[in-house]
């Protein structure tokens, strides 16, 4: 089974929101092949404090196949979680982690 597509300003909404942050993660939750949620966590230094880092630019080419990236991991994605990781302004990775429900069986 595979995911719907992502609405356009979903996605838009979720680029937006990666290139704001300088330390920290995007969650993008899916639950029935549904894009269900979107989770931000923000990560900042206090000690020694040097004010609040802003993430450079991104190139086209970089923000485009970023968000490649994300609409084929979300294609694929049924039930779980994609966790896009920021360090320092850029996406270093991706965290994956899919679930499976078994709806048939004893005890379950």
């Amino acid at each position: 089974m595979y995911m719907k597509d992502v609405p356009v300003d979903v996605l838009n909404y979720i680029m937006s929101v990666l290139r704001g942050l300088y330390f920290g993660e995007v969650v993008l939750i899916a639950q029935n092949g549904v894009l269900i949620q979107v989770e931000r966590t923000e990560k900042m230094r206090v000690h020694p404090w040097q004010g609040i880092p802003k993430p450079a630019e991104w190139s086209e080419d970089t923000e485009r196949n970023l968000r490649r990236t994300i609409e084929r991991e979300l294609a694929s994605l049924y039930y779980g979680r994609l966790s896009i990781i920021v360090k320092q302004g850029t996406v270093t990775h991706f965290d994956r982690l899919e679930k499976q429900r078994f709806m048939d069986g004893d005890g379950i």
